[in-house]
């Protein structure tokens, strides 16, 4: 694995603006993913941040319908001479779009350009068009005040990372959350990962599963943590949340990555008015999901259901819990 990083590629974009010239491009090798070759590069004048994935020319016409970028233009690269015997397609930051959460796109494609199982170039055309396809959605969406029910998710994902920071981890946990990004799971930690549920006190605990992937997956251990807050004068409420969060990524040189993050979480300061409710963590549990757990799998699912959305009782589970810091030293990240 290469462990793209947002910091690297933007070092990367950093040299090449400082190289303008007479040409309308400047161009960096990255690496190779199987057939398919990974640039970086700015595109002149302006010094517009780019991402270049080419794949061989064998591949004909290439994939059809290339998305429409918001925040970020999707075209292909015809004249290069460097891309002449091959199908060059270029993501170019827009001028009015923003660096932050187009140095988070590129390096989340290139890591999942890295991820597909095979290293077909046709399935890894595919792979690489569905996740601009996604992102291309998510920057299609208006921005509305988030729910009480996702500020709530929220407010429990940005507990456990707080809590991540203070093991070995340190800042670097902000890397291990990966929820925003799409991923099945909010935390990936080395080869397990942590799916987070939180419930206010005084209710049944419901925790809604949004894919059979979320509690199916190949991650080992693979942990449900289930947080239960009360709603309290003396509490945090998720602008606090946010801001003590800032202080400690502005620390450690990472607010970039953490402020594209809670972008694509939905929290925009625009909306701060929104989000006083303060609130109490009364209980953190952790579940291993294990074959015993009670969950939906994919292999008892008939092919032809595409997507799953269902609700777990976690209150009525028979499993035992672990204490949340037991589930992450078995995560190998001592408390």
């Amino acid at each position: 694995m290469t462990g793209w990083t947002e910091e690297g590629i933007l070092r990367s974009w950093r040299v090449l603006t400082r190289q303008e010239g007479g040409e309308d491009w400047q161009f960096v090798h990255l690496a190779d993913i199987g057939p398919v070759s990974i640039e970086v590069g700015c595109r002149f004048p302006g010094g517009r941040e780019a991402l270049i994935v080419s794949f061989p020319r064998t591949m004909s016409a290439g994939p059809g319908g290339l998305p429409d970028g918001r925040g970020f233009d999707v075209v292909l690269l015809r004249e290069e001479a460097m891309f002449r015997d091959r199908m060059a397609i270029s993501l170019v930051r827009r001028l009015e779009g923003s660096l932050d959460i187009f140095t988070v796109m590129a390096a989340d494609v290139l890591r999942c350009l890295e991820a597909t199982d095979t290293r077909n170039p046709r399935d890894l055309a595919d792979a690489f068009i569905g996740r601009v396809a996604d992102w291309q959605t998510f920057m299609s969406r208006k921005r509305r005040p988030l729910s009480s029910e996702r500020q709530l998710g929220l407010m429990g994902e940005l507990w456990l990372l707080d809590r991540l920071m203070q093991t070995r981890l340190g800042a670097a946990a902000v890397d291990c959350w990966q929820g925003p990004l799409h991923a099945a799971q909010d935390f990936l930690i080395g080869a397990g990962a942590v799916e987070v549920k939180s419930s206010l006190a005084g209710r049944t605990f419901l925790a809604r599963i949004n894919s059979l992937e979320q509690l199916d997956a190949d991650r080992t251990p693979l942990f449900l943590a289930a947080l239960r807050f009360d709603v309290a004068d003396d509490g945090t409420d998720l602008v606090g949340m946010v801001a003590h969060l800032r202080e400690r990524m502005a620390e450690a040189g990472l607010s970039r990555v953490f402020e594209a993050l809670l972008l694509l979480s939905g929290y925009d300061d625009d909306h701060a008015e929104h989000y006083r409710r303060k609130l109490s963590l009364l209980d953190a549990r952790a579940f291993l999901v294990d074959a015993h757990f009670p969950c939906l799998r994919r292999q008892a699912v008939p092919q032809q259901v595409r997507k799953v959305v269902y609700t777990l009782d976690v209150d009525a589970l028979e499993q035992p819990a672990l204490p949340l810091d037991d589930a992450l030293s078995e995560l190998g990240i001592d408390p």
